[in-house]
């Protein structure tokens, strides 16, 4: 077991380096910057856009020993734009059992998760799906972030919401930058969906 994991740690860092190298930031709707020495994204790009700690994505990808859960598997899957073969050649050099891709995202979320997000107040919490949608909210972001009810049917999309408002009643602190992270991740998420009637929708804009 030892001697295995000694050797697919250099093989998941390498093939972690190579697929991060092949994804630009226009891919994944960043500019592209200046002074980029490295080809494809940076690391602390692909830590922000997967939603995990620089260092800890730093570790990974250099190969030291850490555990990695299947949702941040999936997540840096993502972001990287691995095809299926690729997301299950991840896993197995993670030695991480495999699990199928998930499916489309969600479209409703139990009671127990809406006493959790009302329970969080005064303080806003919300639930998204992959593409933003939101599925649940407390009291408190819905009075700062949403301009109508909430509905089983077609949930409001709060990446579609920051943008519509005018700038100047924008509720994001820092919009200029936080929007673009958003978007990015939307579209880091598009390929496990683009063939969906709800993704062709969804994610267009």
């Amino acid at each position: 077991m030892g001697t295995t994991t000694h050797r697919r740690r250099p093989e998941l860092a390498a093939f972690l380096r190579s697929r991060r190298a092949r994804v630009t930031p226009g891919d994944v709707g960043m500019p592209p910057g200046l002074r980029r020495r490295t080809p494809g994204l940076r690391r602390e790009e692909v830590a922000q856009l997967s939603g995990v700690g620089v260092t800890w994505y730093t570790w990974l990808e250099q190969g030291r020993p850490i555990n990695a859960s299947p949702q941040v598997l999936d997540a840096v899957a993502r972001t990287l734009r691995l095809d299926p073969p690729e997301r299950e050649h991840l896993y197995h050099l993670a030695e991480v059992p495999y699990t199928a891709a998930p499916g489309a995202p969600v479209q409703t979320v139990g009671p127990e998760i809406q006493g959790i997000i009302d329970a969080l107040a005064p303080r806003p919490a919300v639930v998204y799906n992959a593409r933003y949608d939101v599925l649940a909210a407390n009291a408190v972001y819905a009075d700062l972030f949403l301009t109508g009810p909430l509905s089983a049917t077609r949930p409001p999309n709060a990446l579609w919401g920051l943008f519509t408002v005018p700038e100047e009643d924008c509720p994001l602190m820092f919009r200029k930058s936080e929007l673009p992270v958003m978007v990015a991740t939307l579209r880091a998420s598009y390929g496990l969906h683009a063939g969906e009637p709800a993704g062709r929708t969804s994610y267009a804009g």
